[in-house]
């Protein structure tokens, strides 16, 4: 996947909402979908989904050689 991104490229994964882009050979987390009134799944389960996404993907490249950050707002 991440050698799929342009330097400054986005992507979502958006089982959970999440935004990661490319910057300096790091992939950041800049955005987090935040839960609405309407949606089909409790706050409670999307943040520990969230949570959960972002472990398994800071693992998964951290394996690869490849540093995840947050870089939130």
């Amino acid at each position: 996947m991440f050698s799929l991104l342009r330097e400054g490229a986005k992507w979502g994964v958006p089982r959970s909402g999440l935004i990661f882009e490319k910057r300096g050979g790091k992939l950041f987390l800049v955005d987090i979908m935040p839960w609405e009134p309407g949606m089909p799944i409790a706050p409670n389960v999307l943040l520990s989904q969230q949570a959960a996404d972002i472990d398994i993907i800071t693992a998964t490249f951290k394996a690869a050689g490849i540093t995840v950050e947050k870089d939130l707002p």
